[in-house]
């Protein structure tokens, strides 16, 4: 079923461009030392490749990413992952004709998100989370965004309902913030998922923002190649209590 969804989601993600649409695409390399693992007490080196694309139409805007994730760890059976996430929003100002708000509230979309991934050990997730998201215009950002869902969580875990499946919500900031310090351009870039407890699993709070130095400048091709740093946090990993993740990855960003 993970197959499937990837591949119906990269087609309906990147539609024929018009004059209407315009999408944008990059790839992502970071690598960390120290990550936590359930049941196991060393830190777990891993190594992400992750594939983004951001597509806005005359209908809405869709947003994808996918992490192929690998675990340089044999006390994680060096493990393989792939995860995805993707949401396609509906502007309710496109559908009826209008131009976004001048004001704060630029607009408001109807979004149905969709996660899911395979691992070669441990849970399979998945989750559909429908709601509402509010693009805000904040002075000096390229955009702001928050988004309130209902998180449904349908994980399985060797073909089973894993102890988490149940229904709870999720708020999601997210912010893109150009900045410049002398000749260098810079962009400060991230989420936070907030997702509350259901079933077994504890509330998470998940976070991987990103500071992007902006190198092809030195080039004469700004805005292609970044060099830079994310801090992934998560709280209450898989939604177990205690289990974190608090770390610096360095990190590589191309814009195809």
């Amino acid at each position: 079923m993970s197959a499937v969804f990837l591949g119906t989601a990269c087609l309906l993600a990147a539609p024929v461009a018009t004059a209407q649409e315009r999408s944008a695409s990059n790839i992502q390399i970071a690598h960390g030392w120290d990550h936590s693992e359930p049941g196991i007490s060393v830190d777990v080196p891993k190594s992400m490749f992750t594939f983004e694309n951001m597509t806005v139409g005359g209908w809405g805007s869709s947003y994808l990413f996918v992490d192929f994730i690998r675990s340089w760890s044999e006390a994680d059976t060096n493990a393989k992952e792939v995860y995805a996430e993707w949401y396609p929003s509906l502007s309710l100002r496109k559908i009826s004709g209008k131009q976004p708000s001048t004001g704060f509230l630029r607009d408001v979309s109807a979004t149905v998100g969709l996660s899911t991934g395979v691992r070669s050990t441990g849970p399979a997730p998945f989750a559909v989370v429908p709601g509402v998201t509010f693009d805000l215009k904040v002075p000096g950002f390229t955009f702001v965004s928050v988004g309130t869902y209902a998180f449904i969580d349908r994980g399985q875990f060797q073909g089973q309902p894993t102890g988490c499946r149940g229904t709870t919500y999720q708020v999601t900031p997210s912010w893109s913030l150009p900045m410049k310090m002398g000749a260098l351009a810079m962009s400060f870039d991230g989420f936070v998922d907030f997702i509350g407890s259901h079933a077994d699993c504890k509330a998470m709070v998940i976070t991987q923002p990103q500071l992007r130095v902006d190198i092809s400048r030195l080039w004469h091709k700004p805005g292609k190649v970044y060099l830079g740093v994310e801090w992934d946090f998560w709280h209450n990993k898989y939604g177990i209590e205690g289990l974190r993740d608090n770390l610096w990855l360095p990190l590589f960003v191309w814009k195809i």
